[in-house]
C-alpha cells in the first residue's frame, strides 16, 4: 500500500472503483472554479492528481508519510501532518474537503472529523469515504465472527497491524450514526450516501440469504419509523466502501 510511485504512476490507496465513484459525484454537482481544496490523508497524491483534470487548481494535501507523497504540480501543495494534531489551517479556510479512505486509520477519527468540519467554509462540500460497516455482508460477518470486512487483521494479527505503516492499518471501524453525529455537531449535514461498488455474493444460496436479511432490515426500519438518510439503499446495504457527501450549513 505505501509503495512509492514508479515511472510517474501514483498508486491509489483505495479500491480501483472508489476514485471514479467520488469523481462521478463531483461531476454531477460541480463546484465553482477557483475554490481551495483539502485532501487528507493524501497518500502518494493520486486523488489530488485525479482532481486536476476537473479544474481544481488550489489543492492542499496532508499526510503523515511525507516520503510517500510523489505528486509534483504547481497547483498542489503538500505538508506533513499527524492526524492527532489540529489541522494547520484557520477556520472556514477550504471550499471543499476530501478524506478518502482515511479516518479508519486514525486513532481518534472523531477529532479528525471535527477538524475537517472546522476548516470547511459555510456552504462548502465535504466528502468522506470509509469501509462500509452497514452492509449486509459487514453485519453478518460481525454477527457471526466478530469482525468487519477490511478489519479482519485487527482481530487475527494485531501484532502485524501494529508493525505496518499508519496508512496501511485499519484500526477504527466507522459507525455511520456516530459519524453523522459528529458531522452535525460541527455544522455539516449529510446530503447523500453512495458506494464505489455493490458487492453481491456470486453463490445463489448466499445471495438469497443476503436479500432476506436486507428485507428484514428495511422492514424493521419502516416499522419502527427510524430515520433513513439512505442506509437502507442498495448502495449501503450491498456497497463495499461508504461514500458520505455533505455540506456545511451557512
Amino acid at each position: 500500500m505505501s509503495q512509492h510511485a514508479h515511472d510517474g504512476v501514483l498508486h491509489a490507496l483505495a479500491t480501483e472503483h472508489l476514485y471514479p465513484a467520488v469523481l462521478k459525484l463531483l461531476k454531477e454537482a460541480p463546484a465553482e472554479p477557483g475554490g481551495r481544496v483539502l485532501d487528507f490523508p493524501a497518500g502518494q497524491g493520486a486523488f489530488a492528481q485525479a482532481l486536476l483534470p476537473l479544474g481544481y487548481a488550489d489543492i492542499h494535501c496532508l499526510d503523515i508519510n511525507a516520503d510517500a507523497f510523489a505528486l509534483s504540480d504547481p497547483r498542489v501543495t503538500f505538508r506533513r501532518h499527524d492526524a492527532m494534531q489540529a489541522l494547520p489551517y484557520p477556520d472556514a479556510y477550504f471550499d471543499e474537503v476530501f478524506s478518502i479512505e482515511g479516518i479508519e486509520h486514525f486513532e481518534n477519527p472523531w477529532t479528525a472529523v471535527r477538524e475537517l468540519c472546522r476548516v470547511l467554509k459555510p456552504g462548502g462540500r465535504m466528502i468522506i469515504t470509509t469501509p462500509n460497516t452497514f452492509s449486509v455482508d459487514a453485519r453478518l460477518k460481525y454477527l457471526l465472527s466478530g469482525y468487519f470486512p477490511r478489519f479482519r487483521p485487527l482481530m487475527l494479527t494485531p501484532d502485524r497491524v501494529m508493525e505496518q505503516d499508519v496508512d496501511d492499518a485499519h484500526i477504527s471501524p466507522i459507525y455511520f450514526w456516530q459519524l453523522n453525529y459528529f458531522l452535525l455537531t460541527s455544522g455539516v449535514v449529510v446530503d447523500r450516501l453512495a458506494t464505489d461498488a455493490r458487492m453481491y455474493k456470486p453463490q445463489w444460496l448466499k445471495r438469497v440469504v443476503e436479500e432476506a436479511v436486507a428485507r428484514i432490515i428495511r422492514n424493521n426500519m419502516r416499522k419502527r419509523r427510524f430515520p433513513d438518510p439512505g442506509i437502507t439503499s442498495e448502495d449501503v446495504l450491498f456497497g463495499d466502501c461508504l461514500i458520505v457527501a455533505g455540506h456545511k450549513q451557512v
